[in-house]
């Protein structure tokens, strides 16, 4: 193959990556409720009732009462995370995921102990119109094995609020029964539910945070966090929460319709909430609601609630990338667990596919050859018998009777591995298997190198597979594009540029084995 049409296939699959990365990571919604490309407006929903129609309710006014106990911590491990609920706001104060890489087990946190001074940062913080408590009693600790149980109970102005949390041992699902104890003739309350979005310290600066709400049609829309977004509200939503690239919290099922509306609240920089409102009450009520707390994985999502299966990127053309992604994450699974190194994983997965298409490329490589042949020829023909258009013709038609038509066949090899490109970057790019895996010198094969190592084995690969030419300005400018496409790959994840790399060296060797078995 040409170094030419080695160009024109990595700058094909260099577009398509860079256009995925460009949509992929900016969207927003329409007001049919499809996800749509950002700068699209979003008009929020309207509502006949006065409830909706009150200002944000963002502020908590705490109970004035300062404990002289520690508070009580509880730790709970599952088969996937460590909990770690306090007695201070009844909360969730720490959410770890354990992800095992080559035997080594890390962990990943999405939710943090707040400081003394951001109570308000509580997650499953319940808040209320009157004074809102912090200090909870632990009231019960139950175990079965399908969840884990604890129930705390704070005293109210005329009352009590109950909180108790089911914790499920095999699903990222955590259940919130929440019930107000009213005195009879007290004032109407109102308790408010507060969900942090995910935050991941390490992809801070890198990772965009995104609301979550369902649509009357329980299509998901992305929210940007924007101001329109921050002063607008959901009314009566199904699904309403936050999400960054790996990790979703939101809350998926409301038996009771406790959520009256769903709106954000921006504290600073890194601190986003989702807000669940809920009715005002005066008698006793209690609500459950179910939250699916854990990782963009497909098998962790649908055992919960399958409607966040679209929080997935696919990009546009998604019928098509959704299934090819799916069978390359399968594969890359399948291979990880054989090799237990998903950079390994990787370059066995490229070998793989490289061996599946072998037959269409070396078809593709002898026709683009045949072509380039018959392009000489035919101009040599044309320049000969210009003048001559009876001879012209005749000797074309014995050209074509030794050639054939000159077709598309030497594009197949480009057009077969553009949608493989595609579906690979989808899943390099978005998958929470590749975050912190490790590979020789690369700590993270969701990130760019940071010795920019596989961008220049690219480049010197690309001058490898280019021809031997004479002519030096045309050398100069074969190592010029080589270092263009490299700079390219630089700003790619290390797994994406590793399966690049791999592609190159494998063209190369291909290229090397044709010329041997010409010469035999």
């Amino acid at each position: 193959m040409k170094f030419r049409e080695i160009f024109i296939a990595f700058t094909l699959a260099v577009i398509t990556a860079a256009a995925l990365q460009f949509f992929l990571g900016r969207y927003t919604t329409s007001d049919n409720g499809e996800i749509t490309r950002s700068g699209q407006r979003f008009s929020a929903p309207k509502s006949t009732d006065m409830q909706m129609y009150k200002p944000l309710n963002l502020e908590v006014d705490f109970t004035d009462i300062k404990s002289t106990k520690q508070p009580i911590v509880t730790v709970l491990k599952t088969d996937h995370a460590l909990y770690e609920f306090t007695t201070d706001g009844a909360a969730l104060s720490r959410l770890e995921f354990t992800r095992n890489y080559g035997g080594k087990e890390q962990l990943i946190s999405t939710v943090f102990p707040p400081a003394a001074t951001d109570r308000e940062r509580s997650c499953f913080l319940v808040a209320l119109d009157q004074q809102t408590p912090y200090v909870f009693e632990f009231v019960d600790q139950q175990e079965n094995d399908q969840m884990y149980s604890l129930s705390y109970k704070a005293s109210i102005n005329n009352g009590a609020l109950l909180k108790k949390f089911n914790v499920y041992k095999h699903e990222h699902r955590i259940d919130l029964e929440v019930a107000l104890q009213l005195a009879q003739g007290a004032p109407a309350n109102q308790a408010r539910i507060f969900i942090p979005a995910p935050l991941v310290p390490e992809l801070a600066g890198e990772d965009a945070v995104t609301g979550l709400a369902n649509d009357d049609r329980n299509k998901i829309l992305i929210l940007p966090r924007t101001a329109e977004t921050t002063s607008s509200y959901w009314s009566r939503p199904t699904l309403f929460g936050a999400q960054d690239r790996y990790f979703v919290h939101a809350m998926v099922n409301d038996q009771q319709q406790f959520t009256q509306r769903g709106y954000f609240k921006a504290i600073d920089l890194e601190g986003w909430f989702a807000i669940l409102e809920g009715p005002q009450v005066t008698t006793d009520s209690s609500w459950k609601l179910t939250f699916f707390m854990g990782p963009k994985e497909d098998h962790a999502i649908n055992q919960v609630d399958s409607r966040l299966e679209q929080t997935l990127n696919y990009g546009f053309f998604s019928f098509i990338s959704k299934p090819l992604s799916k069978l390359m994450l399968r594969a890359l699974d399948l291979i990880y667990g054989v090799v237990h190194n998903y950079g390994w994983a990787i370059i066995i997965l490229t070998i793989l596919l490289k061996l599946l298409l072998l037959p269409f490329t070396w078809r593709g490589e002898q026709s683009m050859k045949l072509r380039l042949e018959y392009q000489k020829k035919l101009s040599y023909i044309e320049s000969k018998y210009k003048h001559d258009k009876e001879t012209l013709a005749h000797e074309r038609a014995e050209l074509v009777r030794k050639y054939g038509m000159p077709g598309m066949a030497g594009c197949l090899p480009v057009l077969l591995q553009l949608p493989i490109f595609w579906a690979l970057s989808i899943v390099l790019a978005n998958s929470i298997e590749l975050y912190k895996a490790p590979f020789l010198w690369i700590p993270d094969l969701s990130a760019r190198d940071p010795y920019y190592i596989l961008p220049v084995l690219v480049a010197i690969g690309m001058v490898l597979h280019a021809p031997a030419i004479a002519d030096t300005k045309q050398r100069l400018s074969s190592v010029a594009m080589a270092l263009l496409i490299a700079a390219l790959i630089s700003s790619f994840s290390s797994g994406l540029a590793l399966f690049t790399v791999v592609s190159t060296f494998l063209g190369v060797a291909q290229a090397q084995l044709m010329k041997v078995m010409k010469h035999d």
